[in-house]
Order: structure tokens, then sequence, then C-alpha cells
């Protein structure tokens, strides 16, 4: 009678070539593993510190006001246009390393006992947008400051484009929050790798996020892009989220898995009955 052996699942793909390399003795292999994963994660602080030294690289911190006329506009992008061009610069790269930093975390997310593939597909496929989603506005910018010898006019609906991108374009990274909560939230186990009330902190602090829904509708106050909530608080809330995540997340990377605690532990026995 033929057996008809199971296909894998993704935690099992996911620990495939940690596996194989522990049951061969390599342990140089564990060590860069373990040094990639680490590597991986910093990547999230990494893109969102190039995201942000685009702001003081460009004199934008604070924003420009999106009451100024267009002449005050295009006058202060002509001030700045070294600057915005090395800022530009450096926002483009952010998107580069979010997609590795959204891989780092499905990583970890795969060692959660049961977890359910499809969280790990869409925290990743969320990732991967939302590094799309820190390199556009540059591009925005860079068209914005292109030919400032336009009319003004111009300039100043590329500018306000410009910041309607940089401020709105959070939803990627809202929808690879939730899917990272319920992957921490659905662990069960007697000890889990990530403490739940985390969960739960990461999901509030996207509420930080929403006052930018209302960008396009003033043009001063807290909701405008340069106000307290749309920008600063959104600023702050985007900081401390990931700040948190990173720290939990290393704390992960530092953990063996199960089965190689298993491993280990029958190694030892086998070597006492020896």
């Amino acid at each position: 009678m033929a057996i008809t052996a199971s296909p894998p699942t993704v935690r099992e793909l996911h620990r495939a070539p940690r596996t194989v390399a522990m049951s061969m003795g390599f342990s140089r292999y564990r060590l860069s593993e373990v040094n990639f994963n680490r590597f991986a994660i910093l990547c999230g602080p990494i893109g969102q510190l190039l995201f942000f030294l685009f702001l003081p690289a460009s004199l934008l911190l604070p924003p420009v006001s999106p009451s100024m006329t267009a002449s005050e506009t295009r006058d202060h992008y002509l001030r700045n246009e070294t600057g915005m061009k090395g800022g530009i610069s450096l926002m483009v790269l952010a998107g580069m390393f979010w997609p590795i930093f959204a891989a780092g975390i499905n990583r970890q997310l795969a060692r959660i006992p049961n977890v359910n593939p499809t969280i790990l597909w869409a925290q990743l496929g969320a990732g991967s947008i939302a590094g799309i989603s820190l390199m556009l506005p540059s591009m925005f910018f860079a068209a914005t400051i292109y030919r400032l010898e336009r009319d003004p006019a111009l300039t100043q609906l590329l500018s306000d484009t410009a910041w309607f991108v940089f401020a709105m374009g959070f939803p990627p990274f809202i929808a690879q929050d939730l899917m990272i909560t319920y992957a921490i939230l659905s662990d069960n186990s007697a000890e889990p790798l990530f403490p739940h009330w985390m969960a739960w902190v990461n999901t509030c602090l996207t509420f930080t996020y929403y006052p930018a829904l209302g960008v396009h509708c003033v043009k001063k106050g807290a909701i405008a892009w340069n106000g307290a909530l749309s920008f600063w608080l959104g600023a702050v809330g985007f900081a401390l989220q990931i700040g948190v995540l990173v720290f939990f997340m290393m704390k992960a990377v530092a953990k063996p898995d199960a089965e190689e605690e298993y491993g280990t532990s029958v190694e030892s026995d086998e070597s006492g009955s020896a």
C-alpha cells in the first residue's frame, strides 16, 4: 500500500534550512542565520530613519504650510534646493529596507505554534507595499524641484501632491501591524513567543495615523499635513511602534526554536547514556 506524505507547512518551510544545518552540525550556519535575522529586524529602523532624515536634510522640519501661496511655496524650494536633492536620495533608499524588515518579522511570526499561514503572507505583502509607500513621496518631491523655473502654480500643485502622498500613505502599515497583532494574539501556548500586551500596544499606536486622513480637507490647524495631529502625533506614534516591535523581535531572535531545544536535550541524554 502506497504511503502519501503530507505537504510541508509554512512553518516547516521556514525552519527547513536551519533544521538541515543543525542536523549536519553546521554551527556556523546557525550563527550566520541569527545575525542575518537581526539585520533584517534592524532594517525597520534603518528605513524609518532614512525616511525621516529627508525632513531636516530638506529643511522641511517643520513641513511647509499648506496655506502658503504659490510664490511662497516655490521660493521655499528655491532656497532649499540643494538640501532637497540630498534628502530625496535618502528617502528613496528607505523603500529598500522595509520589505527586508517585513521578511524578518515573518521569520519570527512563523515560529508561533499553529499560526495561520494567511496571516504570514498578508503581513509580508503589506510590508512590501509599505516599502513603496516610504519611497513614493521622494519621487513627487523630485518632480516638484526638478523645474523650479516653471509657473509657481505648477510647483505648488506638485508640492501639494507630494505632501498628500507623504501624509496619507499609511494604510499598508496598518494592514501590516494588524496582521502582526493577530498573529501574536493567536499564540495560546503556555509561554508565548511575544507577550499579548505588546500586540495591543502595537494596535493602539496605529490610531495615531488616522488624523492624516483629513489632510486634504483643511489648510490650517491640527489636521493639516504640518499639524499637531496629522504630522507630529503620527510621527511619534510611528517611532514608538517600530521601537516596541524591534525590541521584542530582537528578543525573539535570541530564543531558540522549540525543535532546537528538543534536539539539544536529546543529544545531552544520548551523550549521558553513552
